[in-house]
């Protein structure tokens, strides 16, 4: 499914509440050149929430680890505490 430019830069702003127009047509440019783009970094339930909003939309959006993360209770990096979420086309 094809959006238009339009479509997806009200649709990130409609779901993420904070992103002003030129932050969301950047966050578009990127992903329609690149294929992907971040939106934030967020805590996980935040992201998730983010997440399903974009999907709503008809937007393909994910979330993944922070490589920054350190956490998961063994020293070890991971544990999911935070989350990319990425606009989709």
């Amino acid at each position: 499914e094809v959006h238009t430019f339009n479509y997806v830069i009200r649709s990130l702003q409609k779901v993420m509440g904070t992103l002003d127009r030129k932050k969301a047509f950047d966050i578009c440019t990127l992903t329609h050149g690149q294929g992907q783009a971040t939106i934030g970094i967020y805590w996980k339930q935040q992201a998730m929430k983010y997440v399903v909003g974009l999907q709503r939309q008809g937007l393909t959006a994910s979330i993944a680890p922070d490589e920054n993360f350190e956490g998961g209770g063994k020293g070890k990096k991971g544990g999911g505490g935070g989350g990319e979420g990425g606009g989709g086309d």
